[in-house]
């Protein structure tokens, strides 16, 4: 098998991806072009900062539409018109990048000969890296850039491995337009071990996006060849992600061609990798010592006896005493989570679920579950279990399923309401039900729940936004006040929104804070102590969701 990366195989060693490096050259155009301080703009996270820039962009009519594959060389070039500002920027981005427990696992692999051909369009210096720390002589190895293909074609051809190939994607080939015929030729160069290589060799990809149009054209002509991918094209997807469309339909030519074509979803680099490991035996136990050594970075230290000084300081996290331990499974041959929640809003199915391996995971009515996805065919019904490292990780599609079940449970029998900004789960009060009688521990903090910003005809409204995290060996609910505000298409009145919030929670101090969330916790747990929230009714015919919450918030105190 032949490995091709791209940047989301450096995520974890502390390199932005693309999608990140593309928001922070929008934020640096929009500020630039607006004068703005760039300050305003760094958090990103915000996806009323995102909307705001999105929406400048989109109202010019000339830029790639948002989210496609030809938005990181664009605004990558208009950002920084300079060849040299660029290599700065990203020479600065790469610095201080370590090897990660994936990694290591590569190095393991490539230094017992079973990891041989790499390709990636990263800048960092990961892989070399890898073999830098695990060849002693250079000679074993070789990695071909732009200003050495022809010393990599002639690498490739003789047969030595291991071999790791810098292709450049459709930025810089765009730029080699303007650099001599030489450059031109050691680019294709570049691109033909890849083609040839898959004459022989299957293909795996992982952290790789699929954004660009050369070395995808490299790959579909590949896949209608009648030799091509023998052993198979395996593509490496963030669990509930959509693929590109360039990349499913590479997967279907593929398919058409009788190979076989699989998206593989995984939750991280370091994870598949983990799972990966496990498949060789063959690994000694001071191998396994190097792949692990600093790998876990909790340790337990012994904790300091409680402070009896002030000042306190009040954390705005609750302990979950029980989260569900289990989830519904029916193992069919579903589509992928973006196909299976639209089925469920296109049914109008009260059910929460998403794709793993196994089949489909989620919570919800049984008979609803086979009535929703009848298109699959029979399926058979099982329990899908919850570890406790589904919680460890931000990015875990299971994580994200309790995430959504939690907010559904906080909602039932409530007049409150929930929304998904992205990554972010939010619980805010009806706004049509404000008068109710839950909602007077927020009254007695606001002159009022909710509203419009000034000149616009964009609602607002008071927020929580909920998290659930992991730290210490204990589940926690992060509970974040904020203010929601409405989306908007109109340019003049999306520039209004991030002002509007940063003005009303500017003053959002430490007793101010502490009181808002107090009356956010009187709100969900209504006078009690401790409280079991079900996303479903008990006379659920099927596996329901349920989480025990205590509303004792964490405090410190200095010795």
């Amino acid at each position: 098998m032949a490995w091709f990366f791209g940047a989301g195989s450096s995520v974890s060693a502390g390199v932005p991806s693309a999608y990140d490096l593309t928001w922070d050259f929008k934020r640096r155009i929009y500020s630039a072009e607006q004068s703005y301080p760039l300050h305003l703009f760094r958090n990103l996270t915000d996806s009323g900062i995102r909307q705001q820039i999105q929406n400048y962009f989109d109202a010019q009519g000339l830029c790639p539409s948002f989210d496609s594959s030809e938005e990181y060389s664009y605004y990558f070039e208009r950002a920084f018109a300079s060849a040299r500002d660029r290599s700065d920027y990203i020479a600065h981005q790469t610095s201080g990048m370590q090897l990660t427990y994936g990694h290591k696992v590569m190095g393991i692999l490539m230094k017992k000969g079973l990891l041989n051909l790499i390709f990636t369009t990263n800048f960092d210096k990961a892989f070399e890296n890898v073999a830098t720390s695990k060849f002693e002589r250079l000679e074993e190895w070789y990695a071909a850039d732009l200003s050495s293909g022809d010393n990599g074609l002639k690498f490739f051809q003789s047969g030595k491995r291991p071999l790791i190939v810098k292709l450049h994607g459709d930025y810089f080939s765009d730029q080699l337009k303007n650099t001599t015929a030489e450059l031109q030729e050691q680019d294709r160069k570049l691109r033909d071990i890849l083609s040839i290589s898959l004459d022989t060799n299957g293909l795996c990809v992982m952290g790789y996006s699929g954004r660009d149009k050369s070395i995808m054209d490299v790959l579909k002509n590949a896949a209608v060849k009648g030799s091509s991918f023998a052993g198979g094209l395996f593509w490496f997807a963030k669990a509930g992600a959509q693929p590109l469309p360039e990349v499913l339909e590479l997967i279907d030519i593929a398919r058409s061609n009788g190979k076989q074509a699989e998206v593989i979803e995984i939750e991280t680099f370091d994870t598949a990798w983990a799972d990966i490991i496990k498949a060789f035996d063959s690994l000694t136990a001071t191998d396994l010592e190097i792949i692990n050594q600093g790998y876990q970075r909790i340790s337990n230290q012994p904790m300091k006896a409680t402070g009896l000084k002030y000042p306190l300081i009040r954390l705005n996290a609750v302990p979950i005493l029980k989260y569900p331990a289990t989830a519904r499974l029916f193992e069919c041959d579903a589509g992928n989570t973006k196909e299976l929640k639209e089925l469920v809003t296109k049914t109008n199915a009260q059910l929460l679920v998403i794709r793993k391996k196994s089949g489909v995971v989620g919570y919800g009515d049984d008979e609803e579950f086979i009535e929703t996805f009848k298109k699959y065919g029979d399926y058979k019904k099982d329990i899908f279990t919850i570890c406790e490292k589904d919680l460890m990780y931000d990015d875990s599609a299971v994580k994200g399923l309790l995430t959504a079940a939690l907010q559904k449970a906080l909602l039932s029998g409530t007049p409150l309401l929930g929304v998904k900004r992205r990554e972010r789960y939010i619980v805010y009060p009806d706004p049509k039900k404000t008068d109710d009688p839950l909602f007077a521990p927020l009254k007695s903090q606001f002159s009022k729940l909710s509203g419009k910003i000034n000149n616009s005809r964009v609602n607002w409204v008071v927020a929580v936004e909920i998290q659930i995290q992991y730290l210490l060996s204990k589940p926690l609910l992060v509970l974040t006040p904020t203010i929601l505000a409405s989306r908007t298409t109109e340019r003049v009145e999306s520039k209004l929104v991030a002002p509007f919030i940063k003005e009303e929670t500017a003053t959002w101090y430490n007793t101010r804070y502490d009181q808002i969330l107090t009356s956010w916790l009187d709100v969900f747990f209504a006078g009690t102590k401790q409280k079991t929230f079900s996303a479903y009714a008990n006379t659920l015919s099927g596996v329901n969701a349920s989480f025990e919450i205590s509303r004792t918030t964490a405090f410190t105190r200095t010795n």
